[in-house]
């Protein structure tokens, strides 16, 4: 019998899909937060799948140990991600997913600021 295996995915799914069913009754900052978390995690999982460098990232060094001591240099370019055909779907369908929720949840804001 397999393990059961937990995904904190699966929980943040059903709570936008609540948050998303009671917009009437719930603040609209709730409702734009609901829709502007997951389009950043979405945006960012895209930038990762694509191979886009993003600021903060750490470059490609290389250790290496010598005489007890730790030497890091600067290692080979990394290969370009973004023509790997097996990353270009998934990293697509992540930003266009991504967009969509942010979008929307710029068209709440601005809707109700009045803009």
């Amino acid at each position: 019998m397999p393990a059961l295996r937990f995904d904190w995915r699966w929980i943040a799914l059903f709570v936008i899909i609540v948050v998303l069913a009671n917009t009437r009754s719930l603040p609209w900052p709730l409702t734009a937060l609901a829709l502007a978390l997951p389009a950043g995690w979405l945006l960012y999982q895209a930038a990762q799948t694509l191979g886009i460098s993003l600021p903060g990232g750490r470059r490609s060094t290389r250790v290496t140990y010598w005489r007890g001591r730790r030497i890091e240099t600067n290692g080979p370019p990394r290969r370009n991600a973004l023509w790997d055909r097996a990353n270009l779907a998934p990293g697509l369908l992540y930003g266009v997913v991504g967009l969509a929720l942010a979008l929307a949840a710029l068209a709440v804001v601005a809707r109700n600021l009045g803009i």
